[in-house]
């Protein structure tokens, strides 16, 4: 049984048997894609009664394997040294957030199944959708950008909010009169302000007084930039996340070209972390020529004169000429 935990544990966890890894994720994949789908699709009340019994028998199906799939991650945890005690270590796995986003993943079916048919429990299926960071190496991307430029971003969010105040109070002022239905008071005001500074501008409210209007062009012209400030942190938290990644993966590959050459444990190494660091398979074979052809590897030599060692810095495919020359 231990035997099979830890196969399981590799499968599912590490993908050290990569090959049943990337099976196992791109079904369970599929499954959450086709489950979307189907959700979406049964929303629609002509469609669910036509494919009811099929959408019914297809939930049950998944509910079955989402179900065994986090059964089997709650029994492998304890391979992971972090959760190694049998009881302990499995309260502990439950707990994180990827393991309640699969148990979220299955009450509401869990419900549905049982007769409370709402239509909330419906919608609820929907978290499903957030199982995908753990298979997607780009959704893992995001939530890493997302938590490393939390604090940026919440600083920017929060002068936005301040700036919807400060507007809505303007607009408030000045059309208050005009206009009491819709800005008579600043909850009200704050719609128009919210959607103006964002550059949406639905049109749905306008200012009519002509001081309404300039202070309506001057918020437009602050929320260009001031609403485009969180997608601008996170393009920057992107870019700075794939180079810091391809630099940890460079370093890596200059790590096993240290004795010149790359045997299949190296490849299967540099594979697997190429793979934990999202680096497409082409961009890694790009990176790993440039290192092959770039990268100075240090040599240690004996001096016959002075008794001393000689570092020699040379490129790898001179490494031999360059031996020979310092020992001639």
């Amino acid at each position: 049984m231990q035997t099979v935990r830890q196969w399981l544990y590799q499968v599912l966890e590490t993908h050290d048997n990569e090959r049943m890894g990337r099976l196992m994720n791109a079904f369970l994949m599929l499954l959450i894609f086709l489950n979307i789908i189907v959700i979406i699709a049964s929303s629609e009340a002509q469609i669910d009664q036509r494919f009811h019994h099929a959408f019914v028998v297809f939930e049950i199906f998944s509910l079955i394997i989402f179900t065994l799939e986090y059964l089997l991650r709650a029994w492998v945890s304890i391979e992971n040294t972090a959760f190694s005690h049998p009881i302990k270590g499995r309260i502990k796995y439950l707990l994180t957030p990827m393991a309640l986003i699969d148990l979220l993943a299955i009450l509401p079916s869990v419900f549905l199944l049982l007769g409370a048919d709402l239509l909330i429990l419906r919608a609820l299926r929907l978290i499903r959708l957030f199982k995908l960071t753990r298979y997607s190496r780009s959704m893992d991307l995001l939530l890493t950008v997302a938590r490393q430029e939390a604090d940026t971003i919440l600083s920017a969010i929060f002068i936005l909010i301040i700036l919807i105040i400060i507007a809505a109070t303007g607009i408030f002022m000045i059309e208050g009169d005009a206009q009491p239905a819709e800005f008579g008071s600043i909850p009200r005001a704050l719609w128009w302000a919210t959607v103006t500074l964002t550059t949406v501008g639905y049109g749905d409210v306008v200012p009519i007084t002509t001081m309404g209007r300039i202070l309506g062009i001057f918020i437009v012209i602050t929320g260009i930039g001031i609403a485009a400030l969180p997608a601008g942190i996170l393009a920057s938290g992107f870019t700075t996340e794939i180079n810091r990644r391809r630099e940890r993966y460079k370093a890596f590959i200059v790590g096993h070209l240290q004795n010149g050459i790359l045997n299949s444990a190296d490849k299967e190494s540099l594979n697997k972390i190429r793979t934990e660091l999202g680096i497409s398979r082409n961009d890694g074979a790009l990176m790993l020529n440039e290192a092959r052809n770039e990268q100075k590897i240090s040599s240690k030599v004996f001096c016959p004169h002075c008794g001393n060692d000689v570092h020699i810095h040379h490129y790898r495919e001179n490494k031999i000429q360059a031996k020979e020359k310092v020992t001639k």
